[in-house]
Parts: structure tokens; sequence; C-alpha cells
């Protein structure tokens, strides 16, 4: 039989992941740093962005501090022209950076919307913009945009998440159309109810527990892996002919609605 290298071998590739320093975006920089890519790993604490890449290093991965607020426009930019300088290339770009909110619309600000719009959608727009060229000219590339299963099922909690959650699928399916014939993929994941820093403080309200084991199917949260693998997949070679899906990881709960 003729020998194939292994569709999920990353060695080579380098992949930005923002919002890396915790929660689900640290779960994927770990999953894609295990598959062989060099990981830029991004957060607005140097600090930390500095131990997660040592981290990385200590099990014999490849990382690199990519610390800044990506919702500087002008520290964005100058964030991806340092990890460019570093690595020559960015092969794959994950955007995880994100705010949450949890508030009915007529008690939120106009200043908490812009900021979890300049969070969630805007920045992954502006890296987007950046990175994507470059992808089209080498004739490779993938874009993840970490989305959330509020554009289906938010109950009416999170408007304002569930709204920028939306915009960033349908970027994901835009870009699919135009990159794809350079052979770039752009698609979406829709977290459910995963535990993470974010999550923490619900977790903690009473009865959350309870709530969760009876309404999600798989009876119980998601552990961050199990968004980090599947997010890796879609930037693996065997994930080529995937491209404008947003993929739905919820433990069912969508679905029992």
């Amino acid at each position: 039989m003729e020998n194939h290298p292994t569709p999920f071998d990353l060695s080579g590739r380098t992949a930005l992941i923002t919002g890396s320093s915790r929660g689900l975006g640290w779960s994927t920089a770990r999953c894609l740093a295990d598959l062989g890519a060099t990981v830029a790993i991004n957060g607005r604490n140097e600090e930390l962005v500095t131990d997660r890449c040592e981290a990385i290093r200590a099990v014999g991965g490849q990382a690199i501090s990519a610390s800044c607020d990506v919702t500087d426009g002008a520290a964005l930019d100058t964030m991806i022209d340092d990890v460019i300088g570093q690595v020559g290339a960015v092969d794959i770009f994950v955007s995880s950076a994100a705010q949450f909110l949890v508030r009915p619309i007529e008690d939120t600000t106009d200043q908490e919307i812009n900021t979890l719009f300049d969070g969630k959608l805007f920045s992954a727009m502006a890296a987007a913009r950046r990175l994507t060229p470059s992808m089209r000219e080498r004739g490779w590339g993938r874009i993840v945009l970490m989305s959330s299963i509020g554009i289906m099922a938010s109950g009416g909690l999170a408007p304002v998440d569930a709204a920028a959650s939306a915009a960033l699928s349908s970027f994901a399916k835009a870009l699919s159309t135009s990159l794809a014939p350079h052979g770039v993929t752009a698609n979406a994941i829709a977290p459910g109810f995963m535990q993470t820093d974010t999550t923490a403080i619900f977790r903690q309200e009473p009865g959350q527990d309870d709530w969760i084991t009876t309404r999600v199917p798989a009876g119980r949260w998601g552990r961050p892996d199990e968004i980090g693998w599947p997010a890796a997949f879609l930037c693996t070679p065997a994930a080529s002919f995937i491209t404008g899906h947003t993929l739905v990881i919820d433990g069912g709960i969508t679905s029992s609605y």
C-alpha cells in the first residue's frame, strides 16, 4: 500500500489563536500544538501568556508569545506583524477572544454592546482581513471562529452575545465562498455549556448543575478539550472539504428543543 502522510499532521504550520491564554482558546492551542503546529498564544495578561508558552514547550511543543488586547486595532496589527516576523507566515487563524454578557437588552449600555462586539466580532474580522491575503496567495489556510449556541437557542438571556455570535457564523460562511477556490477553509464552532473560567460564576449558582443534568441530553457540562480537538480537526488537511459550516458542540441541547 502506498504511504500517505497522516491527514492530522500540522507539522510546519503556524497557528495564531486569539484569546488563547484561557478557556476554549487555551484548549485549542494545546490541541494544535499536539498535532505539530507552532502556536502563537494571545491574551492581555503578558505574564500568563508567557506561562502558557512555557507549558507547551515543556511537553515538546512549539509556542511563541503574542500578547495584546485584540480590541485595540493598532496593537492587533503590531502583534500580527511580530508573529509573522518570527514565523514567516500564519497558516491557521482561530478566533477565540470573547466577552460574554448575560443581561436583557433593555439593561445593556452602549458601551457594553461595543465592548462585546469589539472583543468577539470586530477583532476576528480585523485579524482575518490581515491574514487571509497571505493564505490565499500560498494556496492553504484555515480559519475557525468561536460562535455560540446562542445563535439557535439563547433563551433571551444573552441577546448581545447571540447577535455577535450569529455575525461570526455568517462571516465564516461568507469567507468560505471567496476563499475556497484558493485552498482556504473558514468555519465556525458553536459551543454549548462548557466548563471554563467564563462560566465559573454561573456554575457556582445554586441549582445550575441540576439544570444542566436535566436539560442537556449528555447530562453534564462540556469539557474545554471537547471544543479544542474538534477545532484542531477543522484546521487539519483531513477537513479540507469542510467549509462554511458552523459545528454545534453542545451535548445535544439544541436538538432537544
